[in-house]
């Protein structure tokens, strides 16, 4: 036996319309959600409207601070090699050698990223203090497998003009503030 359900054409048109307006306020509020999740905040929490010349250029200082943080830390990872007496060779360059392998890393995805025109001198910079890092590392792994007074003494005045070129790159008005 076989039942059918019949319902009045009044109600079917009633429940479209409900099926209808259910769907165009999720649809809404899926879309708001999204914007809101995606949106660049100023230091309120309130949303900003980026030009895409600005927000490229949001998108670089932001890169840029994770760089430079990387970078420092690189760098505190190479004075601590020179910090300590080369009595364990094998662990040392292998410090040494994720260190450097960090350096490359780090100089490919700021050759790789887009450079908005404004900040071209701060890339240079970073560039400078990257390439600067690297010779310094290279230095390092030269002491760590020739540990003499005049591999120490490179080592860690190639370390010092890096960490000068860093603390450059601190003082540049595009790293302290947002635009």
């Amino acid at each position: 036996m076989k039942y059918d359900i019949e319902l009045p054409q009044e109600m079917i048109h009633w429940l479209r319309r409900i099926l209808s307006a259910i769907l165009t306020i999720g649809a809404i509020a899926g879309l708001v959600l999204l914007g809101r999740s995606v949106s660049s905040v100023d230091a309120k929490g309130k949303p900003i409207f980026l030009s895409p010349r600005l927000a490229q250029i949001t998108v670089y200082q932001r890169d840029v601070r994770r760089w430079v943080a990387n970078l420092k830390e690189i760098q505190s990872g190479l004075a601590e090699l020179l910090s300590k007496p080369p009595d364990n060779i094998l662990d040392m360059d292998e410090h040494a050698n994720l260190l450097y392998g960090r350096l490359v890393n780090l100089q490919a995805a700021v050759d790789g990223t887009s450079v908005p025109s404004t900040l071209d001198v701060l890339h240079a910079s970073i560039t400078d203090a990257i390439n600067a890092s690297l010779e310094t590392a290279l230095r390092v792994a030269a002491w760590i497998s020739e540990p003499t007074p005049d591999n120490l003494q490179s080592a860690e005045s190639g370390l010092s003009a890096a960490m000068h070129l860093l603390d450059s790159i601190y003082q540049n008005p595009w790293i302290e503030k947002t635009p």
